[in-house]
């Protein structure tokens, strides 16, 4: 910053320092952050809500001179691409018995074949989920973006008895319990 008076410039930053604070946190503290969406299902005499949640954990450091914050490593992007929730999808439904990448596979070809506008802000979430081609080039494996175009889901993903649209139907339409 600097002052004009006449022809003098003067810089009036000169000569002013200033400690830079911080905070240093407890060991072992954190902070996290959490974000769910509910979406009520209309079943007569039930209260139902399907629910997403999402959580990030992150641990706070204890002394502001560490590297910790500084590494590059930590400042590198990482973002929730279509890849790793098809990966989770896949697990989720293995770890509960089913084949899991032939029954993502063909809920992939499944929902291409079916609209579900009239579901909403879910059918809307579901469909930009399940549809590959409904967002830039993401490097899938082929399988995946030939899933979307293939003709006879059930003939072509046969070892999966049921996709996940049949999961989420039984409980809509039946009662459980």
């Amino acid at each position: 910053m600097y002052l004009a008076r006449g022809s003098r410039v003067k810089n009036i930053t000169h000569g002013v320092s200033r400690h830079i604070r911080s905070i240093g946190f407890p060991e072992g503290s954190g902070m996290g952050i959490f974000f769910a969406l509910g979406v009520p299902i209309d079943i007569p005499d039930k209260s139902i809500l399907f629910s997403f949640y999402f959580e990030a954990n992150y641990g706070l450091p204890g002394d502001w001179n560490s590297s910790y914050y500084t590494e590059v490593e930590h400042f590198k992007k990482r973002s929730l691409d279509r890849r790793l929730v098809y990966d989770v999808i896949a697990k989720k439904l293995e770890s509960n018995g089913y084949p899991g990448k032939n029954c993502l596979l063909k809920t992939i070809c499944e929902i291409a074949k079916y609209s579900l506008k009239g579901n909403g802000l879910l059918g809307d979430i579901v469909r930009i989920l399940f549809a590959p081609s409904s967002s830039q080039e993401e490097n899938l494996p082929d399988e995946i973006i030939k899933a979307e175009f293939e003709e006879n889901c059930n003939r072509r993903y046969e070892n999966c008895e049921k996709s996940l649209l049949d999961i989420i139907s039984f409980f809509v339409h039946n009662e459980v319990g």
